[in-house]
């Protein structure tokens, strides 16, 4: 058993526990057993401002889509202001509570999760990333 679980994919998944649609949105990734979940609590851990920057490049967005402009810190204290994108990392690292979340990421692929229900289509495109880094591995020998 030890070895397959080797073979799964690790997914961190950023979140904030202070939210139960996200704490149950965890629960639901942890219950697909084909990959390992490693979760990240935004309300105990930091993501640095290079790892923010790296997510946002993985999601294929401007590191300001990273923001929920729904957030009161979001609008109380920033809306309408103008930053740049080193600002903004500044922000997200120094007040992670207005990052969008949950998040998912991979070495090589990020999403934003709308609903736990998404990891039916995730876990069929991670499968097929899985199996691309499977098949190139094999060419390799």
């Amino acid at each position: 058993m030890e070895t397959s679980k080797k073979a799964d994919m690790e997914i961190k998944f950023i979140y904030d526990s202070k939210h139960i649609n996200e704490r149950e949105a965890l629960a639901y990734a942890k219950s697909l057993d084909q990959h390992i979940i490693n979760p990240i609590d935004l309300d105990k851990e930091s993501i640095t401002e290079r790892q923010w920057a790296e997510i946002a490049e993985k999601l294929n967005v401007p590191v300001k889509e990273l923001i929920d402009v729904n957030n009161d810190y979001y609008k109380d204290e920033l809306e309408g202001k103008d930053f740049d994108d080193q600002d903004l990392l500044q922000l997200i690292t120094s007040h992670p509570q207005i990052i969008k979340t949950p998040i998912i990421h991979t070495n090589n692929y990020a999403k934003f999760v709308k609903s736990p229900y998404d990891f039916n289509e995730m876990d069929m495109a991670f499968e097929e990333v899985k199996n691309h880094l499977a098949n190139k591995g094999e060419r390799d020998y």
